[in-house]
């Protein structure tokens, strides 16, 4: 068997630096339009999509909605962030950030930072009464609004570093989950935050 059979298989993401172009929010509540939206990488990722992510930011929060189709009990987003885009480090640093929100209150909340750090290179958890989360519910499909405020993201300084880490994960009981940059099924999301994609905060008006 040669060193090559021996690898596992990666799906075609996994050769690509994925990098996005995210709107400027200059006030109010986020537009969903294809600006806003995040591409669907569901081809690279060898996956089936079922939800839509629009993405925007401004000095005082980055503000994600999420519509997911063909809801499922226990459905939960992950989201991940780098405020500096360190892609040398290979573990999370106190600048990486991993978020989850669930549709469902979970002990009265619908969203907490869970980053578990390496070693004592960490910042301090955010307070869940600080993030701002709101859920719009159909019949088998969800909308969750969530504004993340700066002081929740350790290292967040878009003026001096206009680009983040990110990718995502939307988990559900009836199937597979739906990722951004990097599949789980091929890495731990969180211990290659190098793997990430780099958002770029531009200043083009949402």
């Amino acid at each position: 068997m040669t060193i090559f059979e021996e690898l596992p298989s990666l799906s075609p993401v996994q050769f690509f630096a994925l990098s996005w172009d995210c709107p400027y929010l200059k006030k109010g509540v986020m537009k969903k339009n294809s600006d806003s939206k995040l591409p669907i990488v569901d081809d690279l990722c060898s996956e089936e999509a079922f939800a839509d992510l629009h993405m925007s930011w401004n000095e005082e929060k980055i503000s994600i909605v999420a519509h997911v189709r063909d809801r499922s009990e226990e459905d939960s987003l992950e989201l991940f962030f780098d405020t500096r885009d360190l892609k040398s480090k290979s573990h999370m640093s106190k600048f990486c950030h991993q978020f989850v929100f669930t549709p469902d209150e979970k002990d009265g909340l619908h969203g907490r930072e869970t980053t578990r750090f390496y070693n004592d290179d960490l910042h301090r958890i955010c307070d869940p009464d600080d993030l701002v989360v709101s859920v719009d519910s159909g019949s088998n499909s969800y909308t969750l609004n969530i504004e993340i405020p700066a002081h929740c993201l350790y290292g967040y300084d878009p003026i001096q570093f206009p680009r983040i880490g990110f990718t995502y994960r939307i988990n559900r009981a009836a199937g597979a989950a739906q990722h951004f940059a990097v599949s789980s099924e091929e890495f731990s999301l969180e211990q290659h935050p190098s793997l990430w994609a780099t958002v770029k905060l531009t200043r083009e008006v949402l």
